[in-house]
């Protein structure tokens, strides 16, 4: 009896693993960027700022700076700075690059309709992209 559930348990396991095995990687993203289904045009209560990030050639930000904005708290700004500073990198530098590059990113901070809007065209692009997988595109 005991063989039998052992044997059913590896087999179990076998099939997972090939299943596993052939699903294809999940695309690479850059940190922050939009989704596919996502709305980049600004929604009433939405906030933003261009971001100024000054990055070594490994990608690594050496200095940040908040440029145009519509975040009143100078606190949020300074934290939205940090943040990537912090957890986000830029691609590594090309040969002709230079040692340090100025790139700016453009965040939104969205608020209650843009959530809504995201979240219902979510829900549409997974209908029309049965082959794509929710777990590559976290929420």
């Amino acid at each position: 009896m005991r063989k039998t559930g052992a044997a059913a348990l590896c087999a179990a396991f076998l099939i997972t693993s090939a299943a596993s095995a052939e699903k294809a990687a999940c695309p690479e993203r850059e940190a922050g960027a939009a989704y596919p289904w996502q709305n980049l045009e600004p929604m009433k209560g939405d906030r933003y700022a261009w971001i100024i990030v000054d990055v070594d050639r490994t990608g690594r930000p050496i200095r940040c700076g908040v440029g145009a904005n519509n975040i009143p708290d100078p606190d949020m700004r300074f934290l939205l700075c940090n943040a990537y500073k912090g957890d986000w990198r830029a691609p590594p530098a090309e040969a002709g690059d230079p040692d340090v590059r100025t790139l700016k990113r453009r965040t939104t901070m969205v608020g209650y309709e843009h959530q809504m809007a995201d979240k219902k065209a979510r829900k549409a692009w997974f209908r029309a992209h049965p082959e794509e997988r929710p777990e590559c595109y976290p929420e």
